[in-house]
């Protein structure tokens, strides 16, 4: 995704006011959650001088990749992306002090987003704080499967660019705590709505239900070595036929992680946010009824 967060934090710098710019410098990742009174430093592998090397060695490794965004056409889409934005970030951040919220989660938390589509709900999230530094919105497919496929993910990248929000493509859940960086932060809130680990035509329904449960035991037990003290693990999901069957508390439980509380879901509480089937198609599902659960360290 180099070139197009580039393109997005150049063009984004165009539409900001001096005193926006002065705060535009670039942010390095060490020091991540060390801005805004989040205290990084301990959610931090220790050695900064290797984390500080490995994050060079992807930046120069992103140069090498091919350029998304070459054509006239696609610089195009770009540019009138960050126009349709534009009106939005005016007013993004808040007040010095003040502390924004929407449904559980606040610009003061510190929050891993996974298994994101078109990444409309990390965008909701970044919208109602108006500046997101304090989140890491990440995906499993590539940025270039993502703009192909979904309609609006392109535009919510624009945008969450401009707002500061860390966009990471390629993170598997079922192994993120052994990422390089990711897996050294601890989170506040880390959120997976209503994962899913694929269709499968040729399977029975207890072999898919296995596949699915396999899915969020790995999730979970991830999660728990990334969530901070009082920190919660989310999981959205539906609460009707097989999806009954998935048995979140008993895999949590498994895992050392304790209910906290479940929530009937609703959708209207994130505005802009869509249910997207995944795997490459950009209808959106029912997602009703639902539960958000909420899990934390026993």
């Amino acid at each position: 995704m180099g070139i197009l967060l580039s393109v997005i934090r150049y063009l984004g710098s165009l539409i900001l006011d001096d005193e926006e710019k002065e705060k535009e410098k670039p942010i390095n990742p060490v020091q991540f959650f060390q801005e805004n009174n989040y205290s990084g430093r301990n959610n931090i592998v220790e050695n900064d001088t290797t984390v500080k090397s490995l994050i060079v060695d992807d930046e120069e490794k992103e140069k090498e990749k091919p350029i998304f965004g070459q054509s006239n056409s696609d610089r195009n889409n770009i540019v009138e992306c960050l126009s349709g934005v534009n009106d939005t970030v005016k007013n993004r951040a808040p007040a010095k002090g003040t502390t924004r919220w929407i449904t559980y989660y606040s610009d003061r938390h510190r929050i891993l987003l996974v298994g994101e589509g078109d990444f409309s709900f990390s965008t909701c999230l970044a919208r109602a704080f108006g500046w997101a530094p304090n989140m890491i919105a990440t995906s499993l497919n590539p940025e270039e499967f993502l703009v192909k496929n979904y309609e609006n993910a392109l535009p919510n990248l624009v945008e969450l660019g401009i707002r500061k929000c860390k966009v990471i493509h390629g993170i598997d859940a079922t192994i993120m705590a052994s990422h390089k960086f990711l897996g050294g932060i601890k989170f506040d809130r880390i959120i997976f709505n209503f994962p899913f680990a694929g269709f499968f035509s040729n399977l029975s329904t207890d072999a898919k239900l296995r596949r699915h449960r396999r899915l969020v035991s790995l999730f979970l037990k991830n999660a728990k070595q990334m969530v901070s003290e009082n920190g919660e693990i989310h999981i959205s999901h539906k609460t009707n036929g097989v999806h009954a069957e998935w048995k979140l508390e008993s895999i949590a439980s498994s895992h050392g992680l304790m209910l906290k509380e479940a929530v009937d879901f609703n959708l209207h509480h994130y505005p802009g946010y869509n249910t997207k089937r995944g795997f490459g198609g950009d209808d959106n599902f029912n997602c009703y009824p639902s539960k958000t659960y909420k899990f934390g360290l026993k």
